[in-house]
């Protein structure tokens, strides 16, 4: 009699545990499912997590901060943002600044630097060529304080951003669309060499990468009306769908998925300003004119591609980054003609890879 009562008391034990862990993972499933920071609460622990602490450091503050109500840049204003703790440009980074402010005369050309930049970077290096030029800006971001009285404080002082299995393409990814809510104007990608100036094109555009996505290295958003819905709908997108497991669910995903809302058709090869109320989507031979799977090509001989049809030629720089530049390259070419300063001042050394393996 009493083993028996005993074994009722263990299986109940035992249905009381099972049932326990159900609902915890009823409720758990519910909270992901509610709350807008979703995304980065599956707690997994990824190999080789970027760091990114010098987000939150406010020591060695040597440039302005872009956070700060003296920073107002004009409408015509191009943004770079560098989210590496470097607090500095290598030289293919170097080389899209001075394209774009050579590119560019009368524009603002803000480089944002989420890391602090210490004295002897200005000094030395290509930030001290790129100071040359007087239509460059170089401003510090402080991410917790940039994103206050915005959609997406919450998210970002929450460390949403820190639970991320790529942090530094991430923040760049929140930053872009964040700087364009903020001021409106033009973001670039820092892999990309500006061959003509965006004057004549629409005040609000993006390009296509490929026939189902949308890229976001590239980007216009101006401040009337149209520029100020697209953007405030880029901020609720990141706010509601911020995904720390998805390499491009935070940038040309938020764009891709904005404008199959936007435009009256789903179909990326017909969108255009006829079709997307105004918001003009250019393709790829403009900004993308050697596609990613095949961006080793600006590195080895050979010649420029769609020179007289881009406006920018995006480089690729996370598949490519760990590429030497042969002298006799597309990319070589480029440089030469459209970031001289920058190419003189590395000689021989702007042909080594820029990333280590």
């Amino acid at each position: 009699m009493i083993n028996k009562i005993i074994i009722k008391l263990r299986r109940r034990r035992i249905l009381t545990l099972f049932l326990t862990c159900v609902v915890l993972v009823i409720l758990y499933g519910y909270i992901v499912l509610q709350t807008p920071l979703s995304p980065d609460l599956y707690f997994i622990h990824w190999d080789s997590l970027e760091d990114i602490s010098c987000h939150y450091i406010d020591l060695d503050n040597t440039l302005p901060r872009a956070e700060s109500e003296e920073f107002q840049p004009p409408s015509r204003s191009i943004f770079f943002h560098e989210t590496s703790c470097k607090g500095d440009l290598d030289s293919r980074q170097a080389c899209a600044v001075e394209s774009a402010a050579r590119a560019h005369p009368g524009w603002q050309i803000n480089v944002l630097f989420a890391a602090p930049v210490h004295k002897n970077a200005l000094k030395n290096g290509s930030l001290s060529v790129l100071r040359n030029f007087t239509n460059i800006r170089l401003s510090r971001v402080h991410i917790t304080n940039y994103a206050k009285r915005t959609p997406l404080e919450s998210m970002v002082s929450g460390g949403a951003l820190n639970r991320s299995r790529w942090r530094i393409g991430h923040t760049s990814d929140v930053l872009r669309y964040l700087t364009l809510y903020k001021f409106g104007g033009v973001y670039l990608d820092l892999d990309v060499v500006v061959a003509k100036a965006l004057d004549p094109l629409a005040r609000n555009w993006a390009a296509r990468e490929t026939d189902t996505e949308v890229a976001s290295g590239a980007l216009a958003f101006s401040r009337d009306e149209l520029g100020r819905s697209v953007a405030e709908a880029a901020i609720r997108d990141i706010k509601n769908n911020y995904r720390g497991d998805d390499w491009g669910s935070n940038g040309p995903g938020v764009i891709t998925r904005i404008l199959k809302k936007h435009c009256s058709t789903s179909n990326l090869s017909l969108m255009s300003a006829a079709t997307c109320n105004g918001f003009e989507v250019y393709g790829p031979q403009f900004f993308y004119p050697v596609e990613y799977w095949n961006g080793f090509e600006y590195f080895e001989p050979g010649e420029i591609k769609l020179e007289d049809t881009a406006y920018i030629f995006h480089v690729w720089n996370q598949l490519t980054g760990d590429l030497p530049v042969h002298k006799d390259s597309p990319y070589a070419k480029l440089a030469r003609k459209y970031c001289p300063s920058v190419y003189k001042l590395y000689g021989k050394d702007f042909l080594l890879p820029v990333v280590k393996t």
